[in-house]
């Protein structure tokens, strides 16, 4: 006697599903041992089986459903359904695997990551089964993995990146401050630093009219006042300002001046310097506003940018 025809998909996808929960970290441990034994051949020929067996496991699944599933109503039709879901299960399965390395999606353990292995295999598989109502739920269920799985592992890769970039700081996370720069100005992509002396940022007009100098801001630990700055030229000439605030301006060689502002803050020294004439009450706004900075900006003010 025949089995109910739901009964009949429901069954076929369980197995499915355990064709993934069972081949997949089998084949991912006899692969790996047979690479550290064998070389890449090893490991080629570990994963050439364990694809063969899932292809045959697949196949079986679909024959049981052939006459329900259109997808797998002749033996053609039932092989390219066996390489979709081979195929989507596997992007699936790789996907979950970028994420759970970025630590920011939890699979479990290795106990329950076998049944996680199946469960893409399963959505693909339910894809082609009859009935609008399921493939919307199935595809639902597949769009929103995707999406989900795919921006976790962009975020770890992220975190990563920053994580490198900012290994000398001598800043914690939150006295990497960002000030709040005048309208029109932008993060000058790849001019921002991390050392030890602290954090360094560029700033460039990209706004409307006559172009700006670029603004040059950093954070420093300690209270150094910008008269010690020795790494910009010409005698300066300082001034106490109210709030905590110091000014250092100094003549160039060209006869042009430099403006130094300074904001001594929670243990931290916040300098901005523009070149030529400079707006003294813009300067202390930005340091008084400045923030702590966000991944985004970070990112973009420390990557190089040829």
């Amino acid at each position: 006697m025949k089995r109910p025809r739901r009964t009949r998909i429901a069954l076929s996808l369980a197995a499915v599903w355990a064709a993934g929960a069972v081949l997949v970290p089998a084949a991912w441990s006899v692969g790996v041992f047979w690479a550290w034994a064998g070389g890449l051949p090893g490991l080629a020929v570990a994963f050439g089986a364990g694809g063969a067996a899932m292809v045959a496991w697949l196949f079986a699944a679909g024959t049981a459903v052939r006459d329900v599933v259109p997808a797998c109503r002749t033996a053609g039709r039932r092989l390219a359904w066996t390489v979709a879901v081979l195929l989507g299960g596997s992007a699936g399965v790789a996907l979950g695997y970028r994420a759970r390395l970025s630590g920011d999606v939890d699979l479990g353990g290795d106990a329950t990551l076998s049944l996680w292995c199946g469960l893409p295999y399963a959505l693909v598989a339910a894809l082609f089964v009859p009935g609008r109502a399921a493939r919307a739920v199935a595809g639902t269920t597949v769009a929103g993995s995707v999406a989900l799985v795919a921006w976790a592992g962009y975020q770890g890769d992220r975190a990563k990146e920053l994580a490198s970039l900012l290994e000398d700081s001598p800043l914690s996370r939150k006295q990497l401050l960002v000030p709040e720069v005048p309208d029109g100005y932008t993060i000058d992509a790849g001019n921002g630093s991390v050392s030890s002396q602290g954090f360094r940022l560029g700033y460039r007009y990209a706004g409307p009219g006559t172009a700006r100098e670029t603004l040059q801001y950093e954070v420093a630990p300690g209270s150094a006042s910008p008269c010690a700055d020795t790494t910009l030229p010409g005698p300066a000439t300082c001034t106490d300002l109210d709030g905590g605030f110091v000014e250092a301006t100094r003549r160039l060689g060209d006869g042009s001046t430099s403006h130094t502002l300074a904001l001594r803050r929670e243990g931290l020294t916040l300098t901005v310097t523009v070149s030529g004439p400079a707006d003294t009450p813009a300067l202390r706004h930005m340091l008084k506003k400045a923030h702590p900075a966000d991944d985004g900006e970070l990112l973009r003010a420390l990557r190089f940018t040829p």
